[in-house]
């Protein structure tokens, strides 16, 4: 039996209206995360202080820059040794020099009070002369650093617009920038000093301050050349720092620590260099190309 062949379709009416095309919803769309807020997240304290060992495996796994980055550390080490050296030679009449109220005393007294003089001043000596120790190998070695911060920006992806700018556009300004920031450490070691003289508490609570406000001003210093780069100057670098106060005291603090250590400060000032650049891009949220090829700086 052969099929019936089929019909044609029936005609619509003429005020027929079509139905409205339905549309597929729209597939969510996941939220784009927001940055963290002011001073948290990006990982705290102990991220800050990793950047700084990053830094120096970094500093020491890049080809061509280890003696551009040695060099005025040790110029630098030098000139502070010789500070210390005289320090320690002169730091019993420094203690009575500061303790003149003691003279009358009877002798027990006294010199319990100029032991912890001493012990003051050298503990708040310790702090000015690490921040000294960055402030001139900073001034020594801006053109190296410069051009050590050339091959990691470069390195790790696309360079900031401040960057491959000559050096010696931007060395006066740092050298007044750092010498301001050497007196605002001063200024800070000053009180803590006239802490340390308290019994107990000069001993326990001030070195622990006195390690924080190192670490404060060293993460300052130290993240002068990618901070610069990126259009902030001495206050932009006293904001940034304070807003990610978290993660810049972990790096400043760790930083300052590794300095205390004789040779190891060799390779931390370098590589706190380097890990700085880490940590700008980090809480910057400027992407990073790990392990990528080392780019040719720009035009010097």
């Amino acid at each position: 039996m052969s099929a019936t062949p089929p019909g044609p379709p029936p005609e619509r009416p003429s005020d027929w209206i079509p139905p409205p095309e339905r549309t597929p919803a729209p597939a969510p769309t996941r939220r784009a995360s927001q940055p963290p807020p002011p001073g948290r997240g990006r990982g705290g304290p102990l991220a800050g202080g990793a950047d700084v060992l990053r830094g120096i495996g970094m500093f020491l796994g890049t080809p061509g820059i280890r003696l551009l980055g040695i060099l005025p550390v040790v110029l630098a080490a030098l000139i502070v040794l010789a500070l210390l050296g005289l320090l320690v030679v002169y730091l019993d009449e420094l203690a009575v020099a500061v303790t003149p109220f003691a003279d009358r005393w009877d002798e027990s007294s006294r010199t319990l009070v100029r032991v912890g003089a001493g012990l003051a001043l050298l503990l708040g000596s310790t702090v000015v002369l690490v921040v000294s120790f960055t402030v001139i190998a900073q001034i020594i070695g801006q053109p190296f650093y410069e051009r050590i911060s050339d091959r990691i920006e470069h390195r790790l992806g696309v360079p900031p617009a401040g960057a491959d700018a000559p050096w010696w556009r931007t060395f006066p300004r740092a050298s007044l920038e750092s010498a301001l920031l050497l007196g605002l450490t001063l200024a800070t070691t000053v009180p803590l000093f006239v802490l340390g003289l308290v019994p107990v508490l000069g001993q326990t609570v001030v070195p622990v301050l006195q390690a924080v406000a190192g670490g404060f001003f060293l993460a300052v210093e130290l993240l002068a050349i990618p901070l610069e780069r990126r259009g902030l100057h001495l206050a932009g670098r006293l904001r940034f720092v304070w807003r990610h106060r978290a993660q810049t005291l972990g790096f400043g603090i760790t930083a300052f620590l590794l300095f205390l250590v004789p040779l190891m400060n060799v390779l931390a000032m370098p590589g706190a260099v380097v890990g700085a650049i880490l940590l700008v891009r980090r809480l910057s949220g400027e992407t990073a190309v790990s392990g990528g090829p080392a780019g040719p700086p720009g035009p010097r």
